[in-house]
């Protein structure tokens, strides 16, 4: 069985996912938004060496101000979209120059693509490219579970006005998901969870 717990992280209230397997421990970690020490006490408590991987949905530094400290944490790998793979090192297109001190400089181990399948330890997730809100934004499916990034957000989508962002392209992709057979449990990367069903229903970027 797969479970999701979240932390709320960074001064852009970013929503960092914690993706685990409850029979192996298992853990997938997305966004890690900003090193702060509830994250840190989230991961001692999980256990340092249950972190398979560090999934990053889009490469804004608000999903991403932690990633290295946590991989020095972990060990674990950080996987990112293949089209953003330039991107930590650009402060311009993470929007990093916006931080004071900017961004912990890391290196990608994986590149994320749609029709390849990230297996972690037990855990199996499928990539869906969602470009909009930025060129390489992906959303996640495992079981019932969608994880949205800044792509699908409970009544709303993603802004589209930063570098790489198109606003064709996220309607093109919120359309991709909705359809979608059966419904999901959606976990954006900021406010509350939804569904998919709900969206469907009553988001207007959907209809």
């Amino acid at each position: 069985m797969t479970e999701i717990t979240s932390l709320v992280l960074g001064p852009l209230e970013t929503n960092c996912y914690f993706l685990r397997d409850t029979e192996t421990g298992d853990l997938v970690i997305f966004d890690p938004a900003w090193y702060e020490p509830a994250l840190e006490q989230a991961v001692q408590k999980a256990g340092k060496g249950a972190v398979k991987g560090i999934v990053l949905t889009h490469c804004h530094f608000d999903h991403m101000m932690g990633a290295a400290q946590l991989k020095k944490l972990t060990g674990a790998p950080i996987w990112l979209p293949v089209q953003e793979s330039g991107f930590p090192a650009d402060p311009t297109l993470t929007l990093a120059y916006m931080v004071p001190g900017g961004l912990e400089p890391f290196e990608a181990d994986g590149l994320i693509s749609e029709g390849k399948p990230l297996s972690f330890g037990s855990l199996s997730l499928r990539p869906i490219h969602t470009p909009g809100h930025t060129i390489g934004s992906h959303c996640f499916l495992i079981d019932d579970i969608l994880v949205a990034g800044d792509t699908l957000f409970c009544g709303s989508v993603g802004r589209t006005d930063h570098p790489t962002g198109n606003t064709a392209m996220i309607m093109q992709s919120v359309r991709r998901l909705a359809a979608l057979p059966g419904d999901y449990r959606v976990f954006p990367g900021h406010g509350p969870e939804t569904t998919l069903e709900r969206e469907r229903r009553f988001n207007p970027y959907l209809q």
